[in-house]
């Protein structure tokens, strides 16, 4: 998921765009903006230790293809570990997110 779309995610549970929803399928919606957020910054940490890596072992060059093709496994790379646990901020980003929606943010 991109920022901006993390972004307007966190803006929908802030207004309150949820509000219809059952409150199960709020805790859902909440859980995966938060893994998706984490995985974004999972993925940063990632490039960054990776940024002086050769992108080809073969032959120890790198070009944008290759760059772009590894930055792409990063992610996914970054979305299998937080769907498998990640760090553990998903989840209280996603209570936080809850309390946004219940209007009990602070």
């Amino acid at each position: 998921m991109e920022t901006s779309s993390l972004s307007s995610a966190a803006s929908a549970f802030a207004s309150k765009a949820y509000s219809g929803m059952d409150k199960d399928a709020v805790s859902k919606k909440a859980h995966a903006v938060a893994e998706d957020f984490e995985s974004v910054y999972v993925a940063d940490a990632f490039k960054s230790m990776f940024k002086d890596v050769s992108v080809d072992p073969l032959n120890g060059k790198s070009d944008s293809s290759n760059e772009t093709w590894r930055d792409m496994l990063l992610d996914q790379y970054a979305k299998d570990f937080v769907k498998k646990g990640g760090l553990g901020i998903a989840d209280g980003i996603a209570s936080e997110l809850i309390k946004i929606q219940e209007g009990h943010a602070g």
